[in-house]
């Protein structure tokens, strides 16, 4: 098949990991995939897949830049043909049909809204636009629903993930224990939470290792001298070798405000880590609490405290739920699988036509 992916950007977020996964993965197979996206800090790892990259506005929100949008792809469908479209988010499905018209069969994926108020208008749009909806969440499924989205037309399809990622050597030195963060610092995932929490430890022998890089990352670096807890607290920056960083860390914290359903835990399940999260969004479809890790309240910075000396007090605890954690994901999110899952999903949709 010809294939036309596209998404908002290529910065370093879990559903643009999910897209060049995914990308990588049908060029594999055989298939003539091409990623339309603006550029960002993922842009060398969608280059080096085998995929071509093609650097549009994707990320534009206004109406002129829609229009514009949509010319561009009824351009580049014009000149090298196209089978059918994947967008992964909302916009760019509604430019490409707008582009596009009816000829050529569009399917969205939703991997998170982040405002609540525009669940109704992201419904009405994609019941225009897309052929057929995949959420990544049964969680994100249900909002749609209840704003109209037609649920024949909808599936749940949790992504799956690199094989690097099930083939992480543990390579933990020293005797304290490691918690990891891998998310952007933009005031969504908790972190001022995190680092009161980690105040709270200051007498059990653990470590914060935040990975990521963002807008809050300065006021995160005062907030943590202020509380007295930078020789706990690195922040790593940005991080292209994921999987060598869950091989150095014992677990993985996530105090998210909101989710859908978060990539960086299936990685770390898939490295069989245990994790400590926020029961937010998608997240108890991910994490048993006492199985593969702890679930607790979002903004309560003594639960998530509480939970991470308990995982850490004891190490055998971590290990045991860090195997139930892998086998989870060596069931669930293969890349294979996902892969099969997708292309019969484009079949159905081809011969639909």
């Amino acid at each position: 098949m010809r294939l036309l992916l596209i998404t908002p950007h290529l910065i370093a977020g879990g559903a643009e990991r999910d897209t060049i996964a995914l990308a990588g993965g049908l060029v594999r197979r055989g298939h003539h995939v091409t990623l339309v996206s603006h550029a960002g800090a993922l842009s060398p790892e969608a280059e080096g897949s085998g995929v071509e990259v093609v650097e549009l506005r994707t990320h534009s929100r206004n109406p002129l830049g829609l229009a514009r949008l949509s010319r561009e792809l009824a351009a580049l469908v014009a000149e090298g043909g196209c089978d059918l479209v994947h967008t992964q988010a909302v916009l760019p499905a509604v430019a490409a049909r707008r582009g596009l018209g009816r000829g050529v069969p569009i399917l969205a994926t939703i991997h998170n809204l982040h405002w609540r108020w525009s669940y109704p208008l992201a419904a009405g749009l994609l019941r225009w636009a897309a052929d057929r909806v995949l959420f990544v969440s049964d969680y994100e499924r249900r909002n749609f629903r209840r704003c109209g989205f037609p649920d024949d037309r909808a599936l749940t399809v949790q992504t799956g993930l690199p094989d690097a990622f099930f083939d992480v050597e543990p390579e933990r030195t020293g005797d304290r224990f490691i918690f990891l963060i891998p998310a952007r610092l933009d005031g969504r995932k908790g972190h001022d939470d995190l680092l009161r929490a980690a105040k709270l430890c200051s007498h059990v022998p653990l470590d914060v290792w935040i990975a990521g890089d963002g807008p809050a990352r300065r006021s995160l670096e005062r907030m943590a001298e202020r509380l007295g807890v930078t020789g706990r607290v690195r922040f790593l920056g940005f991080q292209r070798d994921m999987p060598a960083l869950l091989g150095r860390v014992n677990a993985l914290i996530l105090p998210s405000l909101r989710e859908s359903l978060p990539l960086s835990l299936r990685e770390g399940f898939a490295a069989g880590l245990p994790a400590v999260a926020t029961a937010v969004g998608g997240v108890p479809e991910l994490v048993e609490h006492g199985l593969t890790g702890f679930l607790v309240p979002r903004r309560d910075h003594r639960r998530l405290a509480r939970a991470m000396r308990r995982l850490a007090a004891g190490p055998g605890m971590a290990e045991r739920m860090g195997e139930t954690a892998r086998r989870t994901a060596e069931r669930r999110w293969r890349l294979d699988g996902y892969l099969d899952r997708l292309e019969m999903v484009y079949r159905e949709l081809l011969e639909g036509r």
